[in-house]
């Protein structure tokens, strides 16, 4: 499996503290059945270069303990209108390909710039990979909108934790939804640590197997994360629209 948002840098965001907890967090990942991950660090106070560099420092680290984990470079970029006038070249994207990059909204409101950032980043040749919306409280009001984002050209990654219940009813709910309307083209971790939010892929993929085909979650664990850290295209099924079932009420005379 390849796992494409975790926040396994130490010392950069919310997730690994140290070194320390960046090892204990890659022997999870590796005794979990993944093979590689994306470093995806939330992109607020840190830059594109130091990133790469922490990156580089972590595979050396890895090896040196003889951890087999392929770490590949990429960040968590809430969104933002700066990204708008941002040149290509400076848009953090997956493996430093230029294709794909990894996009947090806020959870509760939508600011009214989502969609013109969208479209910007695909005018720049850069597909937006839309993280955990099945969290968003708009999304679990309105699924739908996951469908008009796929439509317009976006991705979308779902958490582990989401579909194991760790957010609760309306997550899982939602999670739910989206995965049999073909609203979903990765699963991830999004892992902070070895914790409740730790490497839980394997997991997650037994879960969505109880409700997709297996040979789709196999898509979303292994070959479209292995496309998009390639910068290759990924073969996107129709996406179906939810229809939530009508309520009948009958009345005694």
């Amino acid at each position: 499996m390849i796992d494409l948002h975790s926040h396994i840098l130490p010392g950069i965001d919310d997730g690994a503290k140290d070194l320390e907890m960046a090892l204990e967090m890659a022997q999870q990942a590796v005794a979990r059945g993944i093979k590689a991950v994306a470093a995806t660090p939330h992109y607020l106070k840190v830059t594109w270069s130091e990133v790469k560099n922490k990156t580089n420092e972590l595979r050396l680290l890895l090896t040196d303990h003889g951890i087999e984990l392929e770490v590949i470079a990429g960040a968590e970029l809430y969104i933002d209108p700066m990204f708008i006038d941002l040149p290509a070249g400076e848009i953090p994207t997956y493996n430093d390909t230029g294709r794909y990059c990894l996009v947090e909204f806020p959870m509760m409101e939508f600011p009214a710039y989502i969609d013109q950032v969208l479209f910007s980043l695909q005018v720049k040749g850069i597909t937006p990979i839309i993280a955990h919306p099945e969290r968003y409280q708009r999304v679990i009001r309105e699924p739908n909108l996951v469908a008009e984002w796929i439509e317009a050209g976006s991705l979308i990654q779902m958490n582990a934790n989401s579909v194991l219940g760790l957010f609760g009813e309306k997550v899982i709910k939602t999670s739910r939804i989206m995965l049999e309307h073909n609203m979903v083209h990765f699963i991830a971790s999004d892992a902070h640590s070895t914790g409740r939010r730790g490497f839980c892929l394997d997991s997650a993929a037994e879960a969505a197997a109880k409700i997709i085909a297996p040979d789709d979650v196999e898509k979303l664990v292994s070959s479209n994360p292995a496309l998009v850290i390639a910068g290759e295209p990924i073969d996107i099924p129709e996406v179906r629209y939810y229809q939530p079932r009508k309520r009948f009420w009958f009345f005694r005379k």
